[in-house]
């Protein structure tokens, strides 16, 4: 039985909540759209990855991919409520709305 499989559940409730929040930030602000919200699984574990068309940054959108369940260390150590939530501010607050970094990450 792959991880997806096994933990269906957990996964359906980390995207739902993930992308709501995800969605919510990004309006509210007004730093651009998502595009998708995608989970995959290969031998190391299962991946949320994201890509955001971000306002101002014209043909490059932000691609990010973040290991949730580890193929080896599962289950998962949070509530998938909890784990959306830190992985939602994590992509849109650490990496968008903070000023530096969004310029630094529209440069590169």
């Amino acid at each position: 039985m792959s991880l997806t499989e096994r933990y269906a559940y957990y996964l359906a409730v980390f995207q739902k909540v993930a992308q709501g929040q995800i969605r919510f930030a990004l309006r509210a602000g007004d730093l651009g759209t998502l595009r998708s919200f995608e989970l995959r699984e290969d031998g190391r574990g299962v991946w949320a990855e994201v890509v955001i068309e971000v306002r101002g940054v014209v043909g490059r959108p932000y691609e990010r991919s973040t290991r949730i369940i580890d193929a080896t260390e599962h289950p998962p150590e949070n509530p998938p409520d909890f784990a959306a939530t830190l992985f939602a501010a994590d992509v849109v607050q650490e990496d968008l709305d903070t000023p530096g970094l969004r310029q630094q990450w529209g440069e590169s």
